[in-house]
């Protein structure tokens, strides 16, 4: 019965945090923007290795370096449009340059085959679109403090929700395309999502023009942020948590398949698993963060991915992966919503730049993690490149906790000050 009567009240407050959010200007347009947005990157990111590899021709060295160029022009132009978005630009603008560059990338996968040209369309057009998923969230968190509706953090976690929402039907729907049309029709819908997108952001986000001088006066560059202390060292931490996460995303499939003994299916079946609990994780922890908690669940996120790494360490069959997925929900249901609020109270006023060192911290995990994978699998195995992964997340703990926000002295300045 009690356990009945907390299950109800949470459900009522949740659906009053909902209401409140959804309240605020623009936040359903931001809702159905990071749910096109989802399913665009759903229908490509899944493909680029076999579309690079079977299509274009790249060898795999030529393929790394062609997504370890794209990684690195996205993390330059995410960085500095984002300054431009809290000194000079609306954000509605850098939305709009943001889908226009995706829109312009994607047709040019399509229809190009030469890789040099290829590697240029995504060094610039395309690295420019990076910038519309942190953008989003940037946006969102300025209507819910100008309207002072909602939980912020909860309101978050939806529009991440819906990200992962899409996550779930976008793959399967971009394998249909590419099996009737092949991967110029797969480039083509991505394109046409991204129309949809740019349709909203112009008739339904509103523009709300920078503050001039006043708000550059008070803006630093990232250069000096990152010498922070506190920023950097969360900066670092979640650095590795995302290489870790980003090599058991590659590993895990081959982990399974070899090491474990299953078959394709099973594969499928282990990466379902997690995207239906991430949704309800991420509500629920936005729903119970509040600025004081943030710093203490996105740690026992991190420790909860560790007890994952080492669950996959002792699997001996491809079912004994289907529960640990759920932990790995959770790991990425803290890592990928609720950190999010958590870095842009680090910098109030500068919430653009705030959101782009997170995504940079993703971007930069991702990009190790997909630069080491080969060599640290051949050495460790796909067993032992999961131990890895554990002690990467361990290490990010460490590092995290020895950086953690200290009080002040009294009538000292906060990294939080405006």
């Amino acid at each position: 019965m009690i356990g009945e009567s907390l299950l109800k009240t949470l459900a009522a407050r949740g659906r009053v945090a909902a209401r409140d959010a959804f309240g605020a200007p623009a936040f359903g347009s931001l809702f159905a923007c990071c749910l096109v947005l989802g399913l665009a990157s759903s229908f490509v990111l899944p493909f680029l290795s076999l579309w690079g590899t079977l299509s274009v021709g790249m060898k795999p060295l030529l393929f790394a370096c062609f997504m370890t160029l794209n990684s690195l022009c996205s993390m330059a132009a995410s960085t500095l449009l984002a300054r431009w978005s809290d000194t000079r630009w609306s954000r509605r603008t850098v939305l709009l340059i943001g889908g226009c560059g995706g829109t312009l990338g994607y047709l040019g996968y399509a229809f190009v085959t030469q890789p040099l040209l290829l590697m240029l369309i995504g060094a610039t057009v395309l690295s420019v679109s990076s910038v519309s998923f942190s953008q989003i969230f940037a946006h969102a968190r300025e209507e819910l403090a100008r309207s002072e509706r909602g939980n912020a953090a909860f309101a978050l976690g939806v529009l991440r929700a819906a990200f992962s929402l899409a996550w779930t039907v976008g793959p399967g729907l971009g394998a249909l395309v590419v099996e009737h049309f092949g991967y110029r029709g797969c480039f083509l819908a991505a394109s046409g999502l991204l129309l949809v997108y740019l349709s909203i952001v112009f008739g339904c986000v509103p523009v709300r023009p920078r503050e001039g001088k006043a708000v550059e006066s008070g803006a630093e560059p990232l250069a000096r942020l990152l010498t922070r202390p506190l920023l950097l060292g969360q900066f670092l931490a979640f650095v590795l948590i995302f290489a870790g996460l980003s090599m058991n995303l590659m590993n895990l499939p081959l982990f399974i398949t070899q090491e474990l003994g299953g078959t394709e299916r099973q594969v499928g079946t282990a990466f379902a698993v997690a995207p239906v609990f991430e949704i309800p994780f991420m509500l629920w922890l936005g729903r119970l963060a509040t600025r004081d908690r943030q710093a203490f669940m996105i740690r026992t996120g991190v420790l909860v991915g560790v007890v994952y790494f080492l669950a996959l360490g002792l699997a001996r069959a491809p079912i004994d992966v289907y529960p640990a997925q759920v932990l790995n929900a959770f790991t990425i249901a803290v890592t990928m919503s609720l950190a999010i609020p958590y870095f842009q109270d680090l910098l109030p006023g500068q919430t653009g730049l705030a959101t782009s060192v997170y995504s940079s911290s993703w971007s930069l995990g991702s990009l190790l993690g997909y630069l080491s994978f080969g060599l640290l699998v051949e050495t460790l195995g796909h067993r032992g490149l999961t131990r890895f992964c554990a002690a990467l997340g361990a290490v990010s703990f460490v590092v995290l906790v020895v950086s953690r926000r200290r009080a002040a002295p009294a009538g000292a300045p906060s990294l939080a000050a405006e």
